[in-house]
């Protein structure tokens, strides 16, 4: 009685703190405690509930698989079990993220609000582990609410040692994941050693970093939303963005929308300060081209900044600007040869006059060449080696535009 007791009680607590969605639930039933108490506490004859098992393929994934099927069966709840694949990688834990997130997506429908049982403690170490990978805001900021179109995590103020308690109390047939015990991993490393350290040093250590995790949230937040403002263009193996756009906002919503671009491109693996770096050298035109990794390459093309991927995202070499139309990257040249002269100057920038007879080309940087000098970039400015001396006869004018097959972010 006594234990049916303190069972009752610390749910009707824990059930007040979590933060529940609207919607059908589905919990990512992991066949631990934590993920055990969530749906326990789901398990409520008024509220649609299945709960959905990853078996990642590794060594105790069968074992934790059978954990989640009895925990079902026990609450009388449906479970639904999908099998991955986890690819090779330097961080297996990653590598295992990516593919359990994936059959997330997969396996939930638009209306689903699909759970994840990550606690207060959990948040703690994740903030604990980006500060020691020397992460920005967002990783400050710990784990999110919300992610993705459906993921939510209600527990988030709510502790390990109440979870466990509450899958305890109610007979539960959760095991610990044996890869919890692997001193390989950083976070294991962090949850045994790191962590039981600064609580020395601060008793209220959780706490202390839930309130900044918070605070810091909600800041990035809010410039996140800023960031959101400007577009992000995306077309066939390209990101990119208007320069103007990027040059005329703060650098920390700048470091933000080049951030997104990199993920876009190359995975959020991909992100790092010295390729954030690389982007600004070439938006300021501090350097014309940058390769980031083998077919991933930042250039500006006319008034853009882009990423491109592929071997077909980018030309290597110049293109001949001869009578005819011809493409360099996402900018597309129309150059016509006329003998009269030339009786009005182009207005506007994305339009060249120049001698007849004059070599025309334009690089990989996006530049155009006038007899190998640069003299204009499309979209951009008109240098001096870029001239028509009026009333002289025979002259080639240039019009430049984008290639249609950009789209703005949603």
């Amino acid at each position: 009685m006594a234990g049916s007791r303190r069972l009752t009680e610390l749910a009707e607590d824990v059930s007040a703190r979590l933060d529940l969605p609207d919607g059908p639930l589905v919990v990512a039933l992991s066949g631990g405690a934590d993920s055990a108490a969530l749906l326990y506490l789901c398990a409520d004859p008024g509220t649609e509930t299945r709960a959905l098992h990853v078996n990642h393929g590794l060594a105790h994934s069968d074992m934790m698989e059978s954990a989640a099927g009895d925990i079902a069966q026990r609450l009388g709840i449906d479970l639904d079990v999908v099998a991955v694949t986890v690819e090779e990688g330097p961080s297996p834990e990653g590598q295992a993220r990516r593919a359990r997130y994936a059959a997330f997506v997969d396996r939930t429908g638009e209306g689903d609000r699909l759970l994840t049982a990550h606690t207060r403690d959990d948040n703690v170490e994740t903030v604990v582990f980006n500060l020691i990978r020397g992460t920005g805001p967002r990783g400050l900021g710990g784990i999110p609410y919300h992610r993705l179109h459906n993921v939510f995590r209600p527990m988030l103020t709510i502790t390990r040692s109440e979870t466990r308690e509450i899958a305890a109390l109610a007979g539960l047939p959760f095991m610990d994941d044996p890869m919890n015990d692997d001193p390989g991993l950083t976070r294991n490393v962090i949850r045994s050693r790191v962590i039981p350290m600064l609580v020395e040093l601060n008793p209220r250590l959780s706490e202390s970093i839930a309130r900044m995790a918070t605070t810091v949230g909600s800041d990035s937040a809010y410039l996140d939303d800023e960031a959101a403002q400007v577009r992000i263009l995306h077309g066939d193996d390209s990101v990119g963005v208007a320069v103007g756009d990027l040059l005329a906002v703060a650098k920390p919503l700048g470091d933000r929308i080049l951030k997104t671009m990199l993920t876009h491109a190359v995975g959020p693996e991909g992100v790092s300060a010295e390729r954030v770096g690389n982007l600004w050298s070439v938006a300021r035109a501090e350097t014309a081209a940058v390769e980031l990794a083998p077919e991933v390459r930042v250039v500006r093309r006319g008034p853009l900044l882009v990423v491109e991927t592929g071997s077909e995202g980018f030309d290597v070499r110049p293109v001949t600007l001869s009578p005819g139309r011809h493409r360099s990257g996402r900018v597309e040249f129309d150059v016509l040869s006329h003998d009269g002269p030339c009786m009005v100057a182009p207005l506007s920038a994305w339009a060249a006059i120049f001698p007849a007879n004059t070599q025309l080309a334009v690089g990989s940087d996006g530049v155009v060449t006038a007899d190998e000098e640069p003299a204009w970039t499309p979209g951009g400015k008109r240098l001096p080696v870029a001239w028509y001396e009026p009333g002289s006869v025979g002259y080639l004018s240039i019009f430049a535009k984008e290639v249609t097959g950009w789209t703005s972010s949603p």
